[in-house]
């Protein structure tokens, strides 16, 4: 019992999670049945008629993780394309809203080779070369090791498999903000990228509005000490019952409790968010992470400050970094193309810390406000306009990109 009240609490003071709202047309309704709720992400791309391979990249430091492609129907030749997911989700971002709505679909239509990584600790990548999974080594990470070796070991895998030099990259949340520790910690890695398309990229947090989430900030030392009395090292994974456990807590078609907690933490659009989508959606959503990064987290929303994990023991960060201060992610050094995405009603990535971001990145080539003004964290994978008022636009850039470096 006191497992499961931890795990809902840090759900509800971190998740990003999903909303809705219908001003612009949509090609709603999705091609999903309930029954996706319960497949893998391979199962789910190869019952909707996409070939799919599957991968397992190893890291520098040992973790095995695992990576999707949709091989082009046309060889087309285009530069591949490489995906990352959002906090507590998985590849699953891509693809769940279905063929001609979900992003990886979209983008294979247009003859592109898709990559989708998984992070280490998530629903995919729970393998490690020589630790245990239930051992406190393979979960002593946080969001900094997702993008100083998880990102670089999947971009080389792609690059090295299909024999481009540069590859178009597309993240969410997460996913966009480990690129920046990848293009800061490692500056080779820069011109490795055609562009980054950023979807409210999680690096700045501290304008979050969400009471949930000031509150797990509230908390944060009661939750990182709640964690070791239970001897707690993973948060929120994903289990074999956990489409049953969801649909019982939040029944349709009010769905209040799980409506409730995402309205807050991510922002309320109501009528964007489906029924079965969302029953769908927490069938894969959330997908596991560390205890440490879930911290991590809530460091820099803390502080506002873009920077490793602080042991807040000036030894332990001198042991560690050489030195007792936190060092810095040194966002100058990020020089690849970079066009960001932002809802003014993003709950867990205000739209004035994205255009922080802007302003601290050398070489940002678009930055695009989603017209519907009430567009929201988790619409940027599941609102029902999502195609029409964000998705179409990143084809565009994307299209634009590949162009100009052809």
């Amino acid at each position: 019992m006191a497992r499961s009240s931890v795990i809902v609490l840090l759900l509800v003071c971190l998740g990003s999670v999903v909303a809705g709202h219908v001003v612009y047309n949509s090609s709603a309704p999705f091609v999903v049945e309930d029954e996706d709720a319960l497949l893998t992400v391979p199962q789910l791309i190869r019952k909707y008629g996409y070939e799919v391979e599957e991968y397992q990249v190893p890291t520098e430091d040992g973790y095995l993780l695992a990576m999707y492609r949709i091989p082009s129907r046309t060889n087309s030749g285009k530069h591949p394309v490489f995906m990352m997911h959002s906090l507590f989700s998985s590849c699953s971002d891509w693809v769940l809203i279905g063929p001609k709505h979900g992003l990886a679909y979209l983008l294979a239509d247009r003859g592109y080779d898709i990559w989708m990584g998984n992070a280490r600790g998530t629903r995919y990548s729970r393998n490690h070369e020589r630790l245990a999974v239930n051992s406190a080594e393979f979960w002593d990470f946080t969001f900094h090791e997702i993008g100083f070796y998880d990102v670089p070991a999947l971009i080389d895998f792609v690059l090295d498999r299909t024999g481009f030099s540069k590859l178009h990259y597309i993240g969410f949340s997460q996913g966009a903000m480990t690129s920046f520790i990848a293009l800061t910690s490692r500056p080779q890695y820069n011109a490795k990228i055609v562009q980054l398309q950023a979807l409210s990229p999680a690096v700045y947090m501290y304008r979050s509005l969400s009471s949930f989430i000031r509150l797990g900030v509230t908390l944060r030392q009661e939750i990182e000490a709640a964690f070791d009395a239970a001897g707690l090292l993973e948060v929120v994974p994903h289990f074999e019952q956990q489409y049953h456990f969801w649909k019982w807590l939040c029944p349709a078609p009010q769905q209040t409790a799980c409506r409730t907690i995402i309205y807050n933490v991510a922002g309320a659009n109501p009528k964007q968010l489906d029924v079965k989508m969302l029953q769908i959606f927490l069938g894969h959503f959330p997908a596991g992470a560390s205890v440490k990064q879930a911290l991590h987290y809530l460091q820099i929303i803390t502080d506002g400050i873009f920077r490793q994990f602080d042991y807040e023991y000036l030894a332990k960060n001198t042991l560690v970094y050489g030195n007792s201060t936190v060092p810095r992610y040194d966002l100058s050094k990020a020089t690849a193309p970079v066009r960001t995405y932002y809802g003014y009603n993003d709950n867990v990535v205000n739209y004035l810390n994205v255009l922080q971001l802007e302003r601290e990145i050398p070489n940002v080539v678009g930055s695009y406000a989603v017209p519907d003004k009430r567009f929201t964290h988790a619409d940027f994978i599941l609102a029902n306009n999502v195609k029409e008022v964000l998705y179409d636009e990143v084809v565009r850039n994307v299209e634009r990109a590949e162009r100009d470096a052809s």
